[in-house]
């Protein structure tokens, strides 16, 4: 099946629904406090967020009033969770790499390889493996799951010329956290743990010597103003979920939940497409802003497997050993992995919407 057909069969099923709510919406409407750490203008708040915010308002015949504010008017990225879970906000970005000491299994998806090649399948297997694994530790947070989203696959960005993996060796690199400064450690750099919102200025100033940042991120971001030195790795992906408050979304009627559900599993798909497009355009980008790219060896690539496959096997000691819980999502997430970088979009496209999501 073609994307546009599926495209086409999404806009009839929302005007449907459309339809089927709107005598609802008559009666009453919800306020929704939207809130995201990207500004108006940029690509993930024009290509993602805008659109899922009217779409919660055509699904639910405008029952759903969304108030936007988009570049951290409310919070910052980091506090996403606790504007989460206190309601400063109702939904917004809520990644476990900035509370990662509340977080078990949910940091096996950083793990070097763990999500399927395409940022589709990505997406895929990320419901997949939350519905089955890690649904209970996300909402211990006293939140739900607005949808799921992951970066691409991170490299390095430096102030500095890595043309090997030698040329790292105790630089600063800023990381996020969790299982990426992980990886930043391992390689032989040093780890510079900061949110996303404040790498810049940190980059600018010296205080760290690069980032490890997908290269759409890297531009997105305005880091190629700082950086000069690309170096491609791709050594994993980062998860960067979504969350509804739970007092919120309990308070809701099944038929916005449902609406709500709806507007997500687009919304988890649409991060990937807009993924997509700016990572096809990041070198183009780089090589006009005077950046160097270098692509790693395979020397490197064999020597960076060998430094951070190991992750793989301790993380599982780390967390309950044979038996556990640990030891069985990386199996999942090794199988769901492998079955879905055998499929293509449009036949992952095509799968009904994953149960037990919310």
């Amino acid at each position: 099946m073609k994307l546009t057909t599926l495209k086409a069969a999404s806009l009839a099923a929302s005007l449907a629904a459309s339809l089927a709510f709107g005598a609802m919406a008559a009666q009453t409407q919800t306020a929704l406090r939207l809130s995201y750490n990207q500004p108006e203008t940029s690509a993930a708040w024009t290509q993602v967020i805008a659109p899922y915010a009217d779409r919660l308002e055509a699904l639910s015949g405008g029952a759903f009033q969304v108030q936007r504010y988009p570049g951290e008017v409310l919070h910052p990225v980091a506090d996403g969770f606790r504007a989460a879970a206190t309601g400063i906000t109702d939904v917004t970005s809520a990644w476990p790499l900035y509370q990662a000491s509340s977080f078990t299994l949910f940091h096996a998806l950083g793990l070097p390889g763990a999500l399927p090649d395409s940022d589709i399948a990505t997406v895929r297997a990320m419901d997949e493996l939350y519905a089955r694994h890690l649904r209970g530790e996300y909402e211990a947070m006293r939140v739900r799951l607005a949808f799921n989203a992951s970066t691409p696959s991170y490299d390095i960005l430096a102030s500095r010329p890595i043309n090997s993996l030698a040329d790292l060796q105790g630089l600063r690199i800023r990381a996020g956290g969790s299982t990426a400064t992980q990886i930043v450690e391992r390689l032989g750099a040093v780890p510079v743990t900061m949110s996303i919102t404040d790498a810049y200025t940190a980059f600018q100033q010296g205080v760290v010597d690069g980032i490890i940042l997908a290269s759409a991120d890297m531009v997105a971001y305005r880091m190629i103003e700082v950086g000069k030195h690309y170096y491609r790795i791709g050594v994993a992906r980062i998860a960067i979920p979504h969350a509804v408050n739970a007092a919120y979304y309990d308070g809701l009627s099944a038929d916005l939940q449902a609406v709500l559900a709806e507007a997500g599993n687009v919304a988890g798909y649409d991060y990937a497409r807009m993924y997509m497009g700016l990572t096809a355009n990041a070198e183009e980008r780089m090589r006009a802003e005077g950046v160097t790219i270098v692509e790693a060896s395979a020397e490197d690539r064999a020597l960076i497997s060998e430094l951070l496959t190991p992750m793989w096997d301790e993380f599982v000691a780390q967390n309950g050993g044979a038996g556990s819980a640990a030891e069985a999502l990386v199996a999942d997430i090794r199988e769901t992995r492998d079955r879905l970088n055998a499929m293509s979009d449009e036949e992952i496209l095509a799968l009904p919407p994953v149960d037990e999501l919310r």
